[in-house]
């Protein structure tokens, strides 16, 4: 059981360290380095590995060399295409079930919270998945719900990847008018900034990616 609680605790560490960019993409990581960061043995830390590899987020080639996998723009695609079709869903659920009025005092604690993050970019990107959440969380669809928690963590990631000091401002100027339009029962409108909130991340993002790429190389 200790060995089990190690390597889980070692995987929640080192998915943490992925998600906040501590790790960036395309960084090579070794495992010796990494047990001796996290002050444990080789072998939790090589389960850990195992798991994070099994689920796309480490690469490992036949040289047992560990990569930090890449953005790439066919991956941003595919990941936007999903929130799209999931939250917009979510949303004309939420606005025709009247269920807006559950979600607004929701939405605006979790504004709150992000506009006291500024400090904290990991703080605040995990605050705006939460408000995106909102709307899966009052509809109630537990399919629904799935299926974003799946998604979740890479839209953590790429929000990371997305944001700088100067987008703080513009996110939360987009997530207001969704909150307000929710608010007011105007489906057309909610739909309309969410997608546009969408859009400008995922505009971003695009143009962010060639220039990863090439700071990091792709060598094997």
């Amino acid at each position: 059981m200790k060995r089990k609680n190690l390597a889980s605790g070692a995987y929640e560490q080192i998915k943490r360290r992925i998600l906040s960019l501590e790790y960036l993409p395309g960084s090579i990581l070794q495992e010796r380095g990494l047990a001796e960061e996290l002050g444990i043995s080789r072998t939790p830390v090589r389960e850990a590995i195992h798991r994070l590899s099994q689920e796309g987020w480490l690469k490992i080639n036949s040289r047992k060399n560990i990569r930090i996998r890449y953005v790439s723009a066919a991956d941003l695609h595919e990941v936007f295409q999903a929130r799209r079709i999931l939250e917009r869903e979510a949303m004309d659920l939420l606005i025709d079930d009247g269920s807006g009025r559950e979600a607004v005092p929701m939405m605006s604690s979790v504004l709150s919270e992000m506009d006291n993050s500024r400090g904290s970019l990991f703080s605040f990107i995990t605050a705006d998945q939460s408000f995106h959440s909102i709307l899966f969380q009052v509809v109630g669809n537990s399919l629904l719900q799935r299926f974003w928690n799946t998604a979740s963590e890479e839209m953590i990631w790429l929000g990371m990847l997305a944001m700088n000091e100067k987008r703080y401002d513009d996110v939360l100027s987009e997530h207001g008018k969704i909150m307000d339009a929710v608010k007011n029962g105007r489906k057309r409108a909610a739909r309309e900034a969410l997608l546009e909130h969408l859009d400008k991340t995922e505009d971003i993002l695009l143009r962010k990616i060639d220039s990863i790429s090439s700071s990091y190389g792709k060598g094997s």
